[in-house]
């Protein structure tokens, strides 16, 4: 009897263990869904990947196939362009030489108009016909001087106190005396007077020359402009096309954009 007791209770306190380990022990949480399609592209990405030791897939058998094509042709291509420069090599030659030629003639010829335009002179006549009224300008013409004038018609002259040689050392005095002077008759004047020149249109018709240097009128800094800009574009080049050393010119100015409103 005594033993079926020890019994009970062995079997009691294992039981009493047992529920106690029960509530003791933490809960497992449900792995959620987020988690379990993470987890399956994960597996099914490495799934996809060749493992080592294993058959590569179609795909990957494809790629190395296409890479190996594409270095055959790429290959391929170098070796025919070295050969075709390998054999054409004095022609190339030739043409980059009268290419470099040709350049530096163009070059120098550029350099040379812009000089010729910055030095340039206009020289021309330009013809004048054209009438130049001076009405209202106030122009006076004073005369003085003494001339000969000839009659054109016949003169009477009223004299008192004239003394007239009759010639032969005969002469005549009279206080009063009339006298007709011929026509033709010249006669040895002095002139002194002003004239107007109000009513009077000069007719203007000469060819006047004219010499104008460019560069003192408003061309002159366009084209000064312009032979730094050609210098600025020409200048790192001057080695390689074989021409003399240009000199630096003052740097562009800066680009400002223009503000539409």
């Amino acid at each position: 009897m005594a033993d079926t007791q020890t019994r009970r209770s062995a079997t009691d306190l294992q039981s009493a263990n047992a529920s106690s380990s029960t509530t003791l022990a933490p809960r497992q949480r449900p792995t959620p869904l987020w988690g379990r399609s993470r987890n399956q592209t994960q597996a099914q990405a490495d799934s996809g990947r060749p493992q080592r030791g294993s058959r590569l897939t179609s795909f990957w058998k494809a790629l190395i196939i296409t890479s190996f094509v594409i270095n055959i042709v790429l290959l391929t291509v170098v070796l025919l362009l070295v050969g075709f420069i390998f054999q054409w090599r004095q022609q190339i030659a030739s043409t980059a030489v009268q290419g470099q030629g040709f350049a530096a003639d163009n070059v120098a010829e550029l350099r040379s108009i812009v000089a010729g335009l910055q030095g340039a002179t206009i020289r021309t006549t330009i013809p004048l016909d054209q009438p130049l009224p001076l009405k209202d300008a106030g122009v006076v013409v004073p005369v003085d001087q003494q001339t000969t004038v000839t009659l054109v018609e016949p003169v009477p002259l009223q004299l008192s106190g004239a003394d007239i040689d009759l010639g032969n050392g005969n002469r005549l005095r009279a206080n009063n005396i009339r006298l007709t002077l011929p026509a033709g008759t010249p006669l040895r004047i002095a002139l002194k007077m002003d004239i107007p020149l109000d009513d009077v249109t000069i007719p203007v018709r000469l060819n006047v020359p004219v010499e104008i240097p460019l560069k003192d009128t408003e061309l002159g800094p366009q084209f000064q402009r312009l032979g730094w800009l050609v210098d600025r574009l020409v200048g790192p080049l001057a080695p390689v096309l074989g021409l003399d050393p240009i000199p630096p010119a003052p740097p562009a100015p800066r680009y400002q954009p223009s503000q539409q409103p």
